[in-house]
């Protein structure tokens, strides 16, 4: 058992026996958030209450999962289970048997979350902006979906649990989520406009979240819902695209930057500074509060790594003379083009009647043109996911590796990528290691043969890009980046790159009398549950079982078109 669910004490277990429903949770998520931002801001006052709260509480790092990314890591956060036993590990998944993927979608999670339990218990709910859980799941309240919902020019009804009580939200609030360009394609002038539409973004999410709790609150005889959880993805937002605006240290820094796009990252959090002390004001200040993240923060180095290529360097793939890769590429490039020239409702209206390319376009980009008879060991050069398959008979399509030679080209694989170095610096590999050796549980399979963690260099984060095989040129698996190429975007990895320590801040009754030490993302529904009265699962049973309520349902092609196309205008996709 944990730290923390040894020192969150929440009530006492005759408590428990005798109310299965005796606290309020306010959880206030706030996406990618790090405390290298937050302890500088408050301790110059620009964040009244975080500030506050810290010192009221407790604040600590939590350890996000293996990778740091949003759809394992929030995963983890509704269910108390790690990727091996939830089995989502990024936001797609290779299909058995085929280099081809599939995006994958709430419905693929196992595990009951911690909304289905609460309401199974007979609570109340709301829950807003939660990544991974599109399609929304049953609960007694309301669930609107994150980024993943496929839509394309903002939330709508069928993003929520509950589409009649949306539909009344935002009659007066306006959409949960209206997207926005990505900040890294722009002209610098279109960098600053996004910087101010984050700042609205976030007044309008606040906003539908105040109007949702007194129409929820309303149904109930004026009973707030016993857990009300609100994510807000603008802090990962602006730390993917201004991070190297905001830290005059990061080796992308650009000092001719404007003071809006130097100050964007310390606007936005001052912003949900604000936004969660409204919440929080509204929802009641003798309830527990959670201030949480799935992850970190910290600024990308000036290199970026192509591992498919290092492992040809290597001698464990191989390429085929025709370059299967090329037309999708163009098609790719044509499109894109295309919708960047459109309104969004004409955009959508083209998404609508296109059909099936999304995925086939993805599957072509991380897999095509490799020669599988001669290639032992492959990546699918996904920086949410670094990791490397092993070509292996029987399993895949075109095995090569025969399955007596498995772990030799395991260790071989490792071997090669823990000799890669920086010239003149460190490794360009911080670990690699077996899948084994990283999770446990029935979903094993669906990560990658060596799980591959990228290094710092001198503090800054390795990305991780395609292989540019088209190009015609000569390339080197590790490149430097031009001077033009250091704000990112496609090729370039974004300025701002995940880290695996997150935040944890509570404040209020429950909140555990000891430190938070060694807390983790699986640590938190249990605890939660614990402080809300609701009975945990016996020792070993964990949060085990199928999704409550969540009948397995892919993404028609029309959604995978629309999910790839906000993936990628997030900047997870190139």
């Amino acid at each position: 058992m944990s730290s923390l669910r040894l020192s969150w004490k929440g009530l006492s277990e005759e408590g428990l026996k005798d109310s299965p429903r005796s606290g309020s949770v306010l959880v206030l998520a706030l996406d990618g958030a790090s405390f290298d931002v937050i302890r500088p801001l408050a301790s110059a006052g620009r964040l009244p209450n975080l500030d506050l709260w810290m010192k009221q509480g407790r604040a600590a790092p939590l350890q996000s999962t293996i990778p740091p990314v949003t759809f394992p890591a929030w995963s983890s956060f509704l269910t108390g289970l790690g990727p091996g036993r939830h089995g989502i590990f990024d936001f797609t998944q290779k299909l058995p048997g085929s280099y081809r993927l599939r995006f994958v979608n709430a419905s693929d999670r196992a595990g009951r979350s911690i909304f289905q339990r609460v309401s199974q218990a007979g609570g109340t709910v709301l829950v807003l902006g939660m990544p991974a859980t599109y399609p929304p799941e049953p609960v007694r309240g309301l669930l609107v979906a994150g980024f993943d919902a496929p839509v394309s020019v903002g939330t709508d009804a069928s993003s929520a649990s509950d589409p009649s009580l949306y539909r009344s939200i935002a009659a007066r609030a306006g959409p949960w989520m209206r997207p926005i360009p990505e900040p890294s394609q722009g002209s610098p002038d279109e960098r600053e406009r996004a910087v101010e539409t984050l700042l609205t973004r976030i007044d309008r999410k606040t906003a539908f979240a105040l109007e949702a709790l007194r129409q929820l609150r309303a149904s109930r005889g004026g009973v707030r819902p016993d857990l009300m959880t609100v994510v807000f993805s603008e802090s990962d937002t602006v730390g993917h695209h201004y991070w190297r605006d905001h830290d005059p240290n990061s080796p992308r820094h650009d000092p001719t930057a404007s003071s809006l796009r130097r100050g964007a990252v310390a606007a936005v959090y001052e912003k949900l500074d604000a936004a969660c002390g409204e919440i929080r004001a509204a929802y009641g200040e003798d309830a527990l509060c959670v201030v949480v993240s799935d992850h970190g923060m910290g600024g990308a180095a000036r290199h970026v790594v192509h591992l498919n290529r290092h492992l040809a360097d290597s001698g464990l793939l191989s390429r085929t003379r025709r370059n299967e890769l090329a037309t999708d590429s163009l098609a790719r490039a044509a499109r894109n083009l295309a919708l960047g020239m459109l309104s969004p409702r004409l955009a959508q209206r083209v998404f609508r009647r296109a059909r099936g390319a999304a995925a086939r376009i993805e599957s072509a980009a991380r897999f095509g043109g490799h020669d599988w008879r001669r290639t032992v060991a492959f990546s699918e050069e996904a920086n949410t996911n670094p990791g490397v398959w092993i070509n292996l008979r029987g399993r895949e399509a075109e095995g090569r590796v025969a399955p007596e030679s498995y772990e030799r080209v395991r260790d071989q694989v490792i071997a090669a990528l823990r000799d890669w170095k920086i010239p003149g610096r460190g490794p360009v590999v911080a670990a690699a290691r077996r899948r084994e050796e990283v999770y446990e549980g029935p979903y094993l399979a669906r990560a990658p043969d060596i799980v591959v963690e990228l290094a710092l260099d001198r503090g800054y984060g390795l990305s991780l890009v395609p292989t540019p095989w088209t190009t015609g040129a000569g390339f080197l698996a590790l490149r430097e980046l031009a001077d033009e190429e250091l704000q990112g975007g496609r090729g370039r990895g974004m300025n701002g790159t995940h880290r695996s320590e997150g935040i944890l801040i509570t404040v209020g009754p429950g909140t555990p009398n000891a430190g938070l030490a060694g807390a983790t993302l699986v640590d938190v529904a249990p605890s939660l549950l614990r402080t809300l009265g609701i009975p945990q699962p016996e020792p070993g049973e964990a949060f085990d079982g199928a999704a409550w309520g969540t009948p397995r349902r892919a993404y028609t092609p029309e959604e995978d078109r629309l999910v790839a196309e906000r993936l990628r205008a997030l900047g997870y996709l190139e």
